[in-house]
């Protein structure tokens, strides 16, 4: 994994949710987030900005963790 994907599969465990639920709110294919989780691919930026809004992550907190990948 990531240190992003590390970090969203964090923030979903910690809210009790699954990854369907979380990309049905957040307008993110399933497969990608679970995808982004494992560290198989990059976030775009559009990705960072929903997963950052729906979990209320500070701007850029994650996008600082994909940059570091």
């Amino acid at each position: 994994m990531s240190a992003f994907g590390d970090e969203v599969a964090a923030l979903r465990q910690a809210r009790g949710e699954t990854v369907k639920e979380i990309c049905r709110q957040a307008g993110i294919p399933q497969s990608r987030l679970s995808e982004l989780e494992r560290g198989v691919r990059i976030p775009t930026a559009g990705q960072i900005e929903k997963l950052e809004k729906y979990f209320g992550v500070t701007a850029g907190g994650l996008a600082d963790l994909a940059d570091a990948a």
